[in-house]
């Protein structure tokens, strides 16, 4: 039950990374791209999207810290990657399949790849508690 709630709480908060990353995407382009050429679509896959991408991370990690799922960052780094995975896994079904998506969709498909790639690694990384010094009580009475 409660690897349930953390894996639905790791979701949403991807699916709002993911929609924001998509919503900060635009503006960024239109800021990047003022006359179309070359160093337009250099400059947007090298130096934008992997900024985007780095900076909704960090966002992330602090949202997970925020809905005190512990450990945040190892969860926010994994999803991130995860939903990066998925996200190109699901544009190129969506393209081979030759889906038609309405205008606004790609924020719908970002936000669910996010989600996606959140909620697995929620669940990855459930077990994981960090290095222990062994002095946390093993469960003996005495």
């Amino acid at each position: 039950m409660i690897e349930g709630m953390r894996a639905a709480t790791a979701a949403l908060v991807g699916a709002l990374c993911g929609a924001g990353w998509f919503g900060s995407l635009e503006p960024s382009m239109q800021f990047l791209c003022r006359d179309s050429g070359l160093e337009c679509v250099i400059g947007l896959f090298l130096l934008v999207i992997p900024a985007l991408v780095i900076i909704w991370g960090a966002v992330g990690w602090g949202l997970l810290r925020l809905a005190r799922i512990s450990p945040a960052w190892p969860t926010a780094l994994v999803g991130t990657a995860g939903a990066v995975v998925l996200l190109f896994v699901s544009t190129f079904v969506l393209r081979f399949l030759q889906v038609r998506l309405p205008e606004d969709g790609g924020v719908f498909v970002v936000a669910f790849a996010a989600a996606g790639g959140y909620a697995l690694a929620a669940a990855v990384t459930a077990g994981y508690r960090g290095r222990r010094d062994r002095t946390e009580h093993s469960g003996q009475d005495g």
